[in-house]
């Protein structure tokens, strides 16, 4: 239905977006964005993330053309843009504030950029009634933003927004200044609103669960260097590197250093004084870990793949950690477990620059290990226990370069 109102008012409304070799680099030296190479398709919800100051709003802002690009080539369908002004641009930007005008209410806020346009009467009434309707602000059109909730106030934004027909929506962190519960309803909206115009839409974000759940797929960059761009489950089951791996998922997932041998046994990789059995499936997926044999690298095991042994009985006595438990958080479906491992935690240069916690962390010799128990745990903090560990699906990087050790 969304998108039958909106081929009414024009038929060519989506675009791809292309950087090419895009850096932007401020007068005081301060590189922001380096080397970019991103296609947003057609249609594609693009959501980038990445942590405060890694370059993705600039990056909208560039395709926004509210910041210079300093070199390279930006492209909005057949169309070179650098030194377009936004107008001409044919996008429409919904701000992290919504930018609202306070003294307008909100049919002329919705209708602003229409009156802009000189379009006739009729035509703009129409057009603001057609996403009102669909925003569910029919009710709310002669009041004024200051009367509205968060939710409200976003949908205006969207809706003034949506009734431009624009080629490309571009959405900076929308999402920040409401609540918990609201974000998780305008997470939905605004999807299956993407979904069902069509629209190609570049979301930025530091949120990866707002990543994960919106997108199509999913740019991770820090300090200004895209990391990888894939759909969400493929960043969560095969991470590049270790900043991606670290960075994606909640909870995070845990890496620490390991040295892989065989002996008799097969193959083993060895926490500090602990080690696990490591199915040969492994070695058949990762080939490359062959020459990893009795070397440091670091090894990436998530939160869902550490369970309590007593509530799997039938997990292989090889492949448990022994474990005293630090403290658990009940959330109901699921028992979060922390407990320590006697092996070096291993973070990714990106992320040392990051804090100083982060660097004192990376200096001790154990690491702090989460873990998703099953609800039926009987587990308490303090309590010494066996932790089964799914070895299959553990991530091993290199230590140097931080890449994922593949085929």
């Amino acid at each position: 239905m969304l998108l039958q109102a909106f081929t009414r008012f024009g038929s060519d409304l989506v675009a791809d977006v292309v950087l090419e070799d895009v850096n932007k680099e401020y007068d005081n030296g301060f590189r922001a964005v380096t080397d970019l190479n991103l296609e947003i398709n057609e249609a594609e919800f693009l959501v980038m993330v990445g942590p405060s100051g890694c370059g993705k709003s600039t990056t909208l802002r560039m395709i926004a053309g509210l910041e210079d690009i300093t070199s390279g080539t930006l492209k909005i369908g057949e169309r070179v843009v650098n030194e377009l002004p936004p107008k001409d641009r044919d996008i429409a930007m919904v701000f992290q504030n919504y930018a609202l005008y306070p003294h307008m209410s909100v049919f002329d806020n919705i209708a602003f950029s229409l009156k802009l346009a000189r379009r006739p009467r009729s035509e703009i009434k129409e057009r603001v009634s057609e996403v009102a309707r669909i925003l569910e602000l029919e009710s709310q059109l002669d009041k004024r933003p200051a009367q509205l909730s968060g939710g409200q106030r976003q949908r205006v934004a969207m809706g003034r927004a949506i009734v431009r027909r624009p080629r490309v929506f571009l959405l900076d962190e929308p999402l920040s200044n409401l609540d918990a519960k609201l974000r998780v309803q305008m997470r939905a909206e605004i999807t299956g609103l993407q979904r069902e115009v069509g629209i190609t839409t570049f979301y930025v974000t530091h949120d990866q669960v707002e990543a994960m759940t919106m997108a199509d797929r999913v740019a991770v960059i820090s300090a200004g260097l895209l990391q990888q761009v894939d759909t969400p489950m493929t960043l969560f089951n095969e991470p590049d590197n270790i900043f991606v791996a670290a960075f994606i998922g909640s909870p995070s997932m845990n890496i620490m250093e390991g040295v892989l041998t065989r002996n008799g046994q097969g193959l083993q990789l060895a926490l500090g004084d602990q080690s696990l059995a490591v199915p040969d499936d492994v070695l058949k997926r990762r080939p490359a870990l062959e020459g990893y044999l009795n070397r440091d690298v670091a090894v990436g095991v998530r939160p869902k793949d550490l369970e309590d042994a007593a509530v799997v009985s039938d997990h292989p006595a090889d492949q448990r950690l022994r474990a005293s438990v630090l403290h658990t958080e009940a959330l109901g479906f699921e028992i979060i477990a922390y407990f320590d491992v006697d092996a070096k935690p291993v973070i990714s240069k990106e992320a040392l620059e990051l804090s100083d916690e982060e660097i004192s962390a990376a200096e001790t010799s154990s690491t702090r290990v989460h873990a998703r128990f099953n609800p039926t745990t009987r587990v308490r903090s303090g309590d010494t226990i066996d932790v089964a560990v799914t070895v299959e699906n553990a991530h091993f990087f290199d230590l140097d370069s931080g890449l994922a050790i593949r085929a």
